[in-house]
């Protein structure tokens, strides 16, 4: 059974994110590359990516397309060694340069989509000494599907 577009475009994005490794070009290793789970996710393995969707727009444009925008959220936990003496807004910075990079390598998200842009970029409220850090990382992406059927490409 195919799976609709906006799905295909999760399944393109994770896989992308799976591409972070320093053998493939990239200045780190994304540990762990997980879709949201309501039960919890583990943050054993970190750096950790959870791919979460936002709102997403639909405008029916002349027949037979709809238009739509899909925010989705990117939430990339790090936790640092206590022996490490870098800042970990560097730590952060570098891994979203790997985020931004490896989006960009196919902005079409294997043919999906007609966009991939990023919206804004939030760090998560922490209190000194905890554990996890991290950002919110906002995708923005504009896809098309029939209207008849949101399993057909537009």
């Amino acid at each position: 059974m195919p799976d609709t577009v906006r799905e295909n475009i999760f399944l393109n994005l994770e896989n992308a994110l799976n591409t972070i490794r320093v053998i493939n070009g990239y200045d780190n290793d994304i540990q762990s590359v997980q879709r949201w789970r309501q039960n919890g996710n583990n943050l054993k393995d970190v750096p950790a990516i959870i791919v979460n969707s936002g709102p997403e727009s639909n405008e029916d444009k002349p027949f037979p397309l709809t238009k739509c925008n899909l925010t989705i959220y990117l939430d990339l936990w790090v936790r640092q060694n206590e022996s490490s003496t870098e800042g970990t807004d560097i730590l952060l910075n570098s891994l979203l340069g790997d985020i931004k990079k490896a989006l960009k390598v196919d902005i079409t998200r294997g043919g999906n989509a007609v966009d991939t842009k990023f919206g804004d970029t939030v760090p998560f409220e922490t209190v000194e000494g905890e554990p996890h850090a991290g950002l919110v990382i906002e995708v923005l992406i504009e896809y098309r599907h029939q209207q008849t059927d949101p399993k057909i490409v537009g």
